[in-house]
């Protein structure tokens, strides 16, 4: 054998082994891909998550967002899409939403409602509106008529809808109950301070001095700084009698425009000034509160002053949005605290045309320890905590938004209070024909604009 060919074939074959182990060592040493396609599964891969509410979890190019669900549907058989919390409801009153029992629906449960006591003022049937033999849930309709006593002294109380079937749980958790408050009186019944005429153009219009003309519509000349010679005009075209702070009323509407109905009486909900969470001294029904913060924080600012507030009020600041809320951005999700003025952002035109535009203004605003927030929770899973006060791309408050509402192209699913335990919020505003921007993937308009600019159409 010719020794050099010898050699060449060891070295060719040590070669092809050392490719081939280096090849085998090189895939043993690969993390296995993991299939990520939830929130859960993009925790359990050891992916950052962010502590925004809710909670976000980055996988690569990927955000998954923790389901948090309806914190009002947590009861396990019983689901209510109207009334919501808090709304007034007259009689008779239709009562619709979803149901479903351990095993079946049972077609039929008892709704009730009660007054500020607890008695029960009215009562129906909750009916299931499809096939009930399943363990889904079932849409279901109540109609029930109340009446609320002349004697009443508060406009509050709770719908009651009671699941009874064969579940084999308390009957706490077959039971869901709705805060309402309670509209108009029966028949046998006056109004207090009926108003014979309720439409005007001066106070004398009104049946008496228990009223203000509220103007609804009016006209006038607005004049500039400029011309010293123009003579400011203003003439009321309609209005409406509106009983003044301290009279008899029935609801709300009954009262001049910033006071609500309270046990019968127009009351302003914000009262004099006090000293802070532990002053005593606001009156009856009352809670030493603390105030909004300014639009705009500015350095140095000092923390809002303390108001009395009337108990269970809760006011609507013109504040944004909650810390760790995310921005799109052309360089990523950004927390809405870290952007700083002349940062890139994403936005959109006139058209609804996504658009790049840069952080023209930025805001961080000082909150109320009881400070309420809204959870919005769209259809499509998007959700957001947000100020109530917060405008909207269409010209609304995020406050106006009801379950069943479309907004930024899918449907409403909620729209709950709850509470914020950080001492700021924060906004943008971009550059761009609207100034819109993306919180949590959800198209929202600016508290900073300097001045109304055209609305866009889309």
């Amino acid at each position: 054998m010719n020794p050099q060919r010898f050699f060449i074939g060891i070295a060719i074959g040590v070669l092809l082994v050392a490719i081939v182990g280096g090849g085998i060592y090189f895939f043993m040493q690969q993390e296995p891909v993991l299939k990520v396609a939830t929130f859960g599964e993009c925790v359990a891969a050891g992916n950052p998550v962010m502590e925004s509410y809710p909670r976000q979890c980055r996988h690569g190019e990927q955000t998954f967002t923790e389901d948090v669900g309806n914190e009002l549907e947590k009861a396990n058989f019983i689901r209510i899409d109207s009334p919501r919390p808090g709304e007034v409801v007259r009689s008779p009153l239709v009562i619709t939403g979803s149901a479903r029992g351990s095993w079946f629906f049972e077609a039929s449960f008892p709704v009730y409602i009660t007054n500020w006591d607890g008695l029960i003022i009215g009562e129906g049937i909750a009916t299931a509106k499809d096939n009930w033999m399943t363990s889904e849930f079932v849409p279901y309709e109540a109609t029930l008529t109340f009446s609320v006593d002349k004697n009443t002294y508060s406009n509050r109380g709770t719908l009651i809808l009671k699941k009874d079937n064969p579940s084999g749980l308390s009957e706490h958790d077959d039971a869901l109950e709705i805060p309402v408050v309670l509209a108009g009186v029966t028949e046998d019944t006056p109004p207090i301070n009926q108003k014979p005429i309720t439409r005007c153009t001066k106070d004398s219009d009104c049946s008496s001095s228990q009223y203000v003309c509220q103007e609804t519509q009016g006209s006038g000349t607005v004049c500039s700084s400029t011309d010293p010679s123009c003579v400011p005009t203003h003439a009321v075209i309609q209005g409406e009698c509106k009983l003044k702070e301290g009279n008899r009323c029935t609801e709300d509407s009954d009262c001049i425009s910033g006071n609500l109905c309270n046990k019968n009486v127009c009351t302003s909900p914000i009262g004099r000034r006090c000293g802070g969470s532990n002053d005593t001294s606001c009156p009856v029904e009352f809670t030493c509160v603390q105030g909004c913060g300014s639009p705009v924080a500015y350095p140095d600012e000092p923390p809002p002053p303390y108001f009395c507030q009337l108990n269970g009020y809760i006011r609507s600041c013109p504040i944004c949005l909650a810390k760790n809320t995310l921005i799109d951005t052309p360089q990523g999700w950004i927390a809405v605290e870290d952007l700083k003025k002349g940062a890139p952002v994403w936005t959109v035109d006139n058209s609804g045309k996504r658009v790049s535009g840069v952080v023209v203004e930025t805001s961080k605003t000082p909150v109320p320890i009881d400070h309420k927030m809204v959870k919005l929770v769209l259809q499509d899973g998007r959700t957001l905590l947000v100020s109530p006060g917060h405008p909207t791309t269409d010209g609304r408050r995020i406050e106006d938004l009801s379950t069943g509402d479309v907004y930024d192209g899918t449907q409403v699913i909620s729209v709950d209070r709850v509470a914020y335990d950080e001492g700021f919020t924060y906004d943008i505003l971009s550059s761009g024909e609207t100034g819109f921007y993306f919180a949590n993937g959800v198209l929202l308009d600016s508290t900073l604009h300097v001045q109304a600019a055209p609305r866009a159409k889309f």
